[in-house]
């Protein structure tokens, strides 16, 4: 979404709750139909509890405090209103499209399917905190009527930029042991797409608003990409076209590996943020 999308919606949104009564489901309506904008705050103790209390996520670290928000600056207005805090300097709106800019990184529009929902990833042990990793995949189409993706006869490898790993498998999707600086000695995987009358196809759908692309995503999208240019080269331009495809996840709670939000399965532990 972008800063021009953002002030549109609030034109057309709709009326503001006017107390503070049954706000928390206001909010929870709200977050299902924009994505969330991270604010960088610097509230005191009894604004974090009052947020809190409305059911907004507040993460408190290294000394910083993140607030999740809806992108609607109005809304972001009326609430810190009726909470009874102070107003951000500048307005609700400028706020969130200072932190729009700043964080750049959005994940791609198509993503594999999503299965596990945040409920039942926090019920597994994880955060609700949806993210997308960026997948590459190489000599594939895109079937428009129902997103399936189908091979196009050259070799189809995939590799996830954030992890810095080929993929072994697309559906499930399972990454190699090894980082791409080794897969000269270990091997490329080439794979397999299911295709034909008798196989049902690999099936993409448009990503989820409430992910967001992990920061430095550029930085690995351009270690992909330059690993993929390599390999071109080595197999006589066999590569092709690459498709970039949202590998959706979850984080842990604390310390431990990410959730694969398409089959539910742990993943190896990687820092996102």
């Amino acid at each position: 979404m972008t800063p021009d999308e953002v002030l549109r919606y609030q034109v057309a949104r709709g009326p503001l709750p006017a107390s503070p009564d049954g706000l928390s489901s206001w909010l929870a309506a709200l977050h299902k139909r924009l994505p969330e904008v991270r604010l960088d705050l610097r509230p005191s103790p009894d604004a974090v509890s009052r947020l809190r209390a409305a059911g907004l996520v507040v993460e408190e670290s290294d000394g910083k405090t993140v607030l999740r928000f809806p992108a609607d600056g109005d809304a972001l207005d009326r609430v810190f209103n009726l909470l009874g805090i102070g107003a951000l300097e500048g307005g609700g709106a400028a706020a969130l499209i200072a932190a729009m800019e700043r964080g750049d990184e959005h994940p791609p529009p198509l993503s594999l399917p999503l299965r596990i929902q945040p409920a039942k990833a926090c019920s597994l042990g994880w955060s609700s905190e949806l993210f997308s990793l960026t997948v590459l995949v190489s000599n594939v189409s895109l079937r428009q009527q129902d997103g399936a993706l189908l091979p196009n006869g050259k070799p189809v490898v995939a590799v996830c930029a954030e992890y810095d790993r080929a993929l072994t498998s697309l559906d499930p999707p399972s990454i190699a042991s090894y980082l791409l600086r080794h897969a000269r000695e270990e091997g490329v995987p080439m794979l397999r797409l299911p295709a034909g009358f008798l196989r049902t196809p690999l099936r993409l759908e448009s990503t989820s608003r409430l992910a967001r692309a992990p920061a430095g995503r550029s930085e690995a999208l351009a270690r992909a990409g330059k690993f993929l240019d390599e390999l071109d080269q080595a197999w006589q331009q066999r590569i092709g076209s690459v498709l970039e495809v949202a590998w959706p996840v979850y984080r842990p709670q604390r310390d431990g590996p990410l959730l694969d939000a398409v089959v539910g399965r742990p993943l190896p532990e990687m820092e996102l943020r």
